[in-house]
């Protein structure tokens, strides 16, 4: 019930427009709606991690699901509800840990880890993805909003995963995407996506002509200092950088 101050007017009168306030309130029941976190290249309905992007020593990390709500907000913490759905996931609960589901007081969002675990017995991470499919439940607290939003996927991999930010223009300026060829930029440039070669929304043709000739350079570098070891590219051939690799 929405707090209603009134002033210089009969105490039944109050109370009769509180309770119609209350009855009008009450069939507007807050709805969420769930989303990914953009710092973590969350799409609209899903996210993929990899964890081939942290060290070998780190065997579990915590993604973030959004939850926001579509309504009046509370003075008091709300707790909400989710459920899996199984068709579309793939682990237990042993692979993963879901934070608390509550809604701050006075927030429009909650912000929810998910821990996810590297190591699931019967999912090789290495070839393919775990999977975790979360659906909004109703609660007394909470309806579901807009069937579109209602559902959220988590998968994570032990793999390299193409970043959105791979394009044509990448692919012919660096080379198309290969496991071998992404770990090479990550490790000798510490980029894993490639929005700093972009002015303006648009890939900058000097900064791709940079960055391919600093990529030649690095790894001219490598294959020097490992005579007769050359890096290797997925197919086992001596790695590349430069226009118009198909490999």
């Amino acid at each position: 019930m929405k707090k209603i101050i009134y002033l210089f007017i009969p105490a039944v009168i109050a109370i009769l427009f509180a309770c119609e306030n209350e009855k009008n309130t009450f069939s507007d029941v807050p709805t969420i709606y769930l989303s990914g976190d953009p710092a973590q290249n969350a799409k609209t309905d899903s996210v993929i991690f990899s964890f081939k992007l942290l060290g070998s020593s780190v065997t579990d990390y915590d993604i973030n699901l959004i939850v926001n709500i579509a309504g009046i907000v509370s003075d008091k913490d709300r707790k909400f509800e989710l459920e899996i759905v199984p068709e579309k996931t793939n682990v237990t609960a042993e692979n993963y840990t879901l934070g608390e589901l509550v809604v701050p007081a006075k927030s429009f969002k909650a912000i929810i880890p998910v821990n996810l675990k590297r190591s699931i017995p019967g999912i090789n991470l290495l070839v393919t993805n775990a999977r975790l499919t979360l659906k909004v439940k109703s609660n007394e607290n909470f309806s579901i909003g807009a069937i579109e939003y209602a559902t959220y996927t988590i998968a994570w991999c032990d793999y390299l995963v193409k970043p959105s930010t791979w394009s044509n223009v990448i692919n012919y300026y660096i080379g198309p995407f290969t496991q071998s060829r992404f770990k090479f930029i990550i490790d000798y440039t510490g980029l894993t996506s490639f929005e700093s070669l972009l002015t303006n929304g648009s890939f900058d043709y000097n900064k791709q002509l940079n960055f391919q000739a600093k990529l030649i350079g690095l790894l001219n570098k490598y294959n020097s200092e490992h005579p007769g070891n050359p890096y290797l590219n997925d197919n086992g051939q001596p790695l590349q950088f430069g226009a118009g690799l198909t490999n």
